[in-house]
């Protein structure tokens, strides 16, 4: 009986080290595999976050390019309203001296 008792004892002893190395090789494998997993994801997170600077780049380049559009065109408005004005005063000026002459 007692040998039965002690074989009991080193079968417990031999499963627990069995499954305490199970264990530990469990964790192991969740470790690693968590580390993939945080890798890729940081992976992912800085692509989304690249892909949004660059469309936020874009959308600027293309607002900027717009204002600009509409900047000269405003200025060219500016350039024809001046030069009809100094057509207008340059006619006035010569119908003014023509008066004088006549």
């Amino acid at each position: 009986m007692a040998q039965e008792i002690i074989e009991a004892v080193r079968q417990a002893e031999i499963e627990g080290e069995q499954k305490e190395k199970d264990a530990l090789h469990e964790a192991e494998q969740i470790v690693e595999k968590a580390g993939e997993e945080a890798a890729g994801l940081k992976q992912q997170l800085t692509k989304e976050a690249r892909d949004r600077a660059a469309a936020a780049e874009e959308e600027a380049r293309a607002c900027g390019e717009k204002n600009m559009q509409e900047t000269l065109q405003l200025v060219q408005q500016e350039l024809i309203a001046l030069r009809s004005a100094v057509k207008d005063k340059e006619e006035q000026a010569v119908s003014l001296i023509m008066a004088e002459l006549i």
